[in-house]
């Protein structure tokens, strides 16, 4: 039974979260219109301790030569600079070509930009570029709802004590050497922030699209979950196909078991679990766009003609992990480029909402 510290923990947090999404603007989502959601960048001054530098040459690329080429709007979703590390004006300095950029989906009108704990300075910053800065903000659609917010609001760790953080990070931990402690690195912190996100969400029959952990979901789903329900699929179709399909699903399966195990025993040393809302049927309210600091790539969530996406952009000189012959791998090219954009997964909002209001 949880005890009432915690029940007072969770109340905090649902309260937090109800007056964010309250005060959020909303922003209408037409069908045709295309949307790109990253979060979690931590630009710093291009050094060692500089968490971005690893996809510093990636992001801007996939930013110029997809998204704002085919027209996407671009929200991004917190701790695009770590300012808890670093001045705003030697970021800026760094990433100068980046800020240009920017500033294009900001001129087309295509451009949400929302502050998270690590870059909650900005509001307090006179040098923004004119940018407007938001907590959060609700996509309607169809009469539903999409609310997208950086996550760390669920926390009452960061709520109470970030600008104490924010001076660990600039004058203890910055001179020493240490890299990007966060949320992202604690399991017990990322599943809790993860559980109030879910409760709220199922109970507001919204969908959440998060960052903060840098730990991509879908649905609700973990990277766990979702390997596990693909080999179950996998598995339910074996009996009926034949030839070729037959040997296709075999291999598939036996590469998805070793994905898997090696999740499991990365999962042992980290205290990972997998599926974490203790629900009997899980409602596909928790999304979140994962980070720009992985080692081998950048994750982000993609809005277009009425469905979702997850996708995974990477390097194939870095990982050539998903050139594998997996069914429902298919990396492309960017073109000119040795960058690559996969679907990790996708769904139809219709159906996603349909589950959420029913099953909620």
């Amino acid at each position: 039974m949880p005890t009432l510290r915690y029940q007072n923990k969770v109340s905090f947090a649902l309260q937090n979260l109800s007056e964010l999404y309250d005060s959020a603007p909303t922003i209408p989502l037409d069908e045709d219109e295309e949307w790109v959601i990253m979060s979690d960048w931590h630009l710093g001054n291009g050094g060692d301790r500089d968490d971005f530098k690893k996809n510093s040459d990636l992001v801007p690329v996939v930013l110029k030569d997809y998204y704002l080429k085919k027209g996407f709007n671009l929200i991004l979703n917190g701790d695009i600079e770590e300012l808890q590390k670093f001045s705003l004006k030697k970021i800026k300095k760094q990433y100068t070509s980046l800020y240009t950029l920017l500033n294009e989906f900001q001129k087309n009108g295509q451009y949400v930009k929302l502050v998270g704990n690590h870059d909650f300075d900005l509001f307090f910053e006179a040098d923004t570029s004119g940018e407007l800065l938001f907590s959060a903000v609700k996509l309607s659609y169809d009469g539903d709802i999409i609310f997208i917010f950086h996550g760390h609001q669920a926390s009452n760790l960061f709520e109470k004590y970030n600008d104490l953080l924010g001076f660990f990070f600039r004058y203890l931990v910055k001179p020493i050497g240490i890299k990007n402690v966060s949320t992202a690195y604690h399991s017990k912190r990322k599943f809790s922030v993860e559980k109030k996100v879910y409760q709220f969400s199922a109970q507001r029959k919204i969908v959440s699209i998060i960052g903060h952990t840098h730990r991509p979901l879908f649905e609700s789903m973990s990277k766990i979950d979702t390997l596990k329900f693909r080999i179950e699929q996998s598995c339910r179709e074996y009996p009926k196909a034949h030839g070729k399909k037959r040997q296709m699903l075999e291999e598939e399966i036996k590469k998805l078991k070793i994905e898997l195990n090696d999740l499991y025993q990365k999962g042992k040393k980290l205290g990972l679990k997998s599926s974490l809302y203790n629900t009997n049927i899980l409602i596909p309210c928790i999304f979140n766009s994962g980070c720009a600091i992985g080692k081998r790539g950048v994750t982000a969530i993609e809005i277009r003609k009425g469905n979702i996406y997850l996708v995974y952009w990477f390097n194939i000189k870095k990982s050539k992990k998903y050139f594998h012959s997996y069914e429902h791998y298919e990396p492309r090219q960017l073109e000119n480029t040795d960058y690559y954009r996969m679907v990790l997964n996708r769904d139809h909002l219709d159906y996603i909402f349909t589950r959420i209001n029913l099953l909620a």
